[in-house]
């Protein structure tokens, strides 16, 4: 029997991969929670149609997966979007509105996917040098040691230290990213719109990942995807850096969240 507190809890013929994916839940789920506790989600937004809508295409580019695909609208007013193993990726309205066509928004769901894709969260939890958060880790992932195995694990949710990915992740999931929003039939060069338009708003220093300490230079990313892009013609040759004209993301007025945590 599970211990009182537990978040998971693993029979002992589970196989490795089985409990690799029930680690991955337990975290994705405990991010969700926090965020809940913390009234930052939103279940009525004008834009999750759209998000759900481009979402699904990536999810299914990067297909196949053993996670179900989750999208969540979170409040904020500066532009923010992240992702946690399981499937959960979120992002804020202020993001939403800056967005200027579904391009953009593709290649933001594309490169948090792409940390997920990657495993970029567990890597990090991997790395953690603090033995405190290592044996919380532990505990709740392997044996589950109560109550105040949980509350040390709800701290980690709500610092998501884990989620101050490396500058060489943020390229890798930059390089993702565009790759799952070509294979989804979106335009590659939106991830470059966007970023061109954070670097007029907020400086070259700027991302759309506010938990990431130490962003990568934009302009370096925008010439990083450029070179990119050219170095493999076959599959980006024919997407073209041609913004459309109309902006904006379509809006659906009393639009609500629609989950499925498993």
């Amino acid at each position: 029997m599970c211990a009182t507190g537990a978040l998971a809890c693993f029979p002992a013929f589970a196989s490795p991969a089985a409990a690799d994916e029930e680690h991955e839940r337990a975290i994705g789920r405990q991010v969700y929670d926090d965020q809940r506790r913390q009234g930052q989600i939103l279940d009525v937004s004008p834009f999750y149609p759209v998000l759900r809508q481009v979402g699904r295409r990536i999810a299914a580019a990067a297909a196949p997966h053993w996670w179900a695909a989750k999208f969540i609208i979170v409040k904020g007013t500066q532009p923010n979007a992240f992702s946690t193993p399981g499937g959960w990726v979120y992002v804020n309205e202020a993001l939403l509105t800056m967005a200027a066509n579904d391009d953009e928004l593709a290649n933001v769901v594309g490169h948090e996917t792409g940390h997920i894709v990657l495993g970029h969260v567990m890597n990090r939890l991997q790395q953690a040098q603090d033995i405190n958060l290592l044996l919380a880790l532990a505990g709740l992932f392997v044996h589950s040691q109560g109550a105040a195995n949980a509350y040390a694990v709800a701290r980690l949710g709500a610092t998501y230290g884990f989620l101050n990915f490396s500058r060489q992740q943020e390229y890798q999931a930059d390089h993702e990213g565009v790759i799952l929003a070509a294979k989804a039939g979106y335009n590659p060069w939106g991830m470059i719109w966007f970023f061109r338009t954070l670097s007029r708003t907020s400086g070259s220093s700027a991302g759309f990942e506010q938990y990431v300490q130490d962003h990568p230079a934009t302009p370096d990313r925008i010439k990083r995807l450029e070179a990119f892009f050219a170095s493999d013609p076959a599959r980006f040759g024919k997407w073209k850096d041609r913004k459309p004209a109309a902006t904006g993301l379509q809006r659906v007025p009393g639009a609500r969240l629609v989950l499925n945590p498993s």
